[in-house]
C-alpha cells in the first residue's frame, strides 16, 4: 500500500473516495484488480452478496474477481461466515490499521501529530 501526499490531502479535506481507496489497496499495474474490486465494494455497500452473483451481474472475469476478493478478505476489508456464504464489508480492516498504527508509533518512538 502506498498513500501519496495528494491522497493524504484528499483524506484531510474529506474528498477521499472509494476509487482512491481501491487505488491504494491495489497500486501500480494491478488495474484490472482495481476495477473489479471497485465493483465488488460498490455492490457490497448495498448488503452481502456472493462473489459469483457480482461476477454474473457485471460479467466480470471470474479469476480476477476471486483473486481480488481473496486479497480483500486477507486484508480484512471483506469477510464471510462460511465457505459458500455471501461476503460483506468487514470492520476488521480499520481495527487492524489502528492497531498497526499504535504499534508503529510505539516501536519507533514516534509522537502522534495533532
Amino acid at each position: 500500500m502506498e498513500i501519496t501526499t495528494y491522497q493524504s490531502e484528499k483524506i484531510n479535506l474529506g474528498e477521499f473516495t472509494l476509487e482512491d481507496f481501491v487505488f491504494v489497496v491495489f497500486p501500480g499495474t494491478q488495474k484490472k484488480m482495481r476495477e473489479v474490486s471497485l465493483i465488488i465494494l460498490k455492490e457490497l455497500e448495498n448488503g452481502p452478496k456472493t462473489i459469483s452473483e457480482i461476477v454474473d451481474k457485471h460479467k466480470l472475469p471470474r479469476g480476477t474477481s476471486y483473486d481480488a476478493a481473496n486479497k480483500m478478505q486477507r486484508l480484512g476489508i471483506i469477510n464471510k461466515e462460511g465457505k459458500y456464504a455471501p461476503v460483506r464489508i468487514s470492520s476488521k480492516f480499520p481495527l487492524s490499521l489502528e492497531r498497526l498504527s499504535l504499534w508503529y508509533r510505539h516501536h519507533f518512538g514516534l509522537k502522534k501529530r495533532g
